[in-house]
């Protein structure tokens, strides 16, 4: 009698590739060979112990196209270590139940570097200024009669659509009307004056309403200008609106919901072709964006803001938003995953504005103690929130300060600082942020974000 003998399993014949590293993110793939159908987990260790674990199974075109079947990618961000020294971290791969060390090689240099000790020097105040915070003691409201409506011109961006506007019937644009912005309070769009053609206009439904200006789909927009004429609006006559899509169907969560908090969800208009107002009333904004705010501007916001009802989630103390989910924008920051890590690790809950609903966003600002983010449209809630007691850290990815977070400070209180954090970027390219940075060392500037906040 003779036993078969049992054919010995193959070794693994491990193929892959450390692409790289940045800001804490570590990429790339790996597999074996003879088993393209399975997949590798890589390990971390520091000093023989393992740190984390993660499964290689991320999509992976680029080494679909040399031959190999099935998804084999990994990117991770590593924890949080102090300074390390040379061969301490390591990475393994296993595969099948065997180990496989990955060669760091000339990404070591990079991880070193890293996580070495940063720079004490502490982050430079921002003190320029990108417009001008100027307050106005008073602001009114006018009453034109037949005025003509143009509205947005469809596909261009308002900004550069010289024929929307409230006009009068000899083609002037009402002055109070107008979208003015910056230090020169420089039209944004529309004409002084404009050339109407009298055959193409309609009537409006209503003999009297009250015009409350462009509706910007854009949150901090939307809060700082189309709410900007709330002071003389509460709904009892019909308020016409600029707007695309017509503000009766608007989507926007944000829009909709503001909309009625201000009790105009039933009460707001657009038309789309041109129209002629037989009575409308027109009040000055009570604020103009980079340029100047009315001093009473918190008490017609705040009154919004009350009526949002507390949100029933408890607030941490000390908050940090951050912008590294955000996929599109008007800036964002490569590398801001890291430092959302090292904030938890001092203690901040990490929120990402846009996953809010508005009683959220509202709530945080009513209770948290200290907010740090850069500077973005999150930190406009304050203006439904005025006299909030927290302190406010606030981060320019430039020396400049836009003025309206000064405009806002001035009327709704509370403690703002605000910082550069420039000389830790350079310029990144990207199709979906109006600007785009990447952080030089996140780890550092995490540090220094830190100690500026203590």
């Amino acid at each position: 009698m003779f036993r078969r003998r049992r054919t010995a399993e193959p070794p693994p014949v491990v193929i892959g590739s450390l692409d790289g590293f940045a800001n804490g993110h570590l990429h790339g793939w790996i597999c074996d060979f003879l088993h393209q159908g399975e997949n590798a987990y890589v390990e971390v260790h520091r000093r023989g112990t393992m740190l984390m674990r993660v499964p290689a199974n991320l999509a992976r075109h680029d080494v679909n196209a040399i031959g190999v079947a099935g998804d084999h990618g990994y990117r991770f961000l590593l924890p949080a270590l102090p300074p390390l020294d040379r061969g301490e971290l390591t990475l393994m791969a296993e595969i099948r139940g065997t180990f496989h060390p990955i060669a760091l090689g000339a990404l070591e240099d990079q991880i070193l570097a890293f996580f070495a000790s940063g720079p004490e020097a502490p982050l430079d105040r921002c003190e320029r200024l990108w417009g001008t915070s100027q307050t106005r003691e008073t602001v009114s409201a006018k009453t034109y009669h037949d005025a003509i409506y143009l509205p947005f011109t469809a596909g261009i961006l308002l900004d550069h659509d010289p024929h929307w506007g409230l006009y009068t019937g000899d083609g002037s644009l009402i002055p109070e009307a107008a979208y003015r912005r910056g230090a020169d309070l420089a039209l944004v769009g529309q004409s002084e004056r404009i050339d109407i053609d009298r055959g193409a206009i309609d009537d409006a439904p209503f003999d009297t309403m009250i015009y409350g200006g462009p509706l910007l789909e854009h949150y901090g927009h939307f809060l700082l200008t189309t709410l900007a004429r709330c002071w003389a609006i509460d709904g009892s006559i019909p308020v016409l609106f600029h707007s695309v899509p017509a503000v009766q169907d608007h989507g926007a969560g944000h829009i909709v919901e503001l909309l009625w908090h201000a009790g105009l969800e039933n009460r707001s208009f657009s038309f789309d072709r041109p129209t002629r107002i037989r009575r409308v009333v027109v009040p000055e904004p009570a604020l103009c964006e980079q340029h100047s705010i009315w001093t009473d501007y918190a008490i017609p916001m705040s009154a919004i803001g009350r009526s949002v009802a507390p949100a029933a989630a408890s607030v941490p103390k000390k908050v940090y938003l951050s912008k590294s989910r955000l996929h599109s924008g008007v800036t964002g920051m490569d590398g801001e995953a890291f430092i959302d890590l090292k904030m938890r690790q001092a203690g901040f809950a990490v929120i990402h504005p846009e996953t809010l609903g508005l009683a959220e966003q509202v709530n945080l600002f009513r209770r948290a103690e200290l907010i740090v983010g850069t500077a973005g449209s999150a930190f406009h809630t304050l203006a439904l929130v005025p006299h909030m007691s927290a302190r406010r850290v606030i981060l320019t990815l430039d020396d400049l300060l836009n003025s309206n977070f000064l405009l806002l400070d001035r009327v709704c209180g509370g403690r703002s600082e605000y910082f550069s954090i420039k000389d830790d970027l350079t310029p990144s390219e990207s199709a979906a942020f109006s600007t785009r940075y990447a952080i030089r060392n996140a780890n550092h500037l995490a540090d220094r974000i830190i100690a500026v906040a203590s």
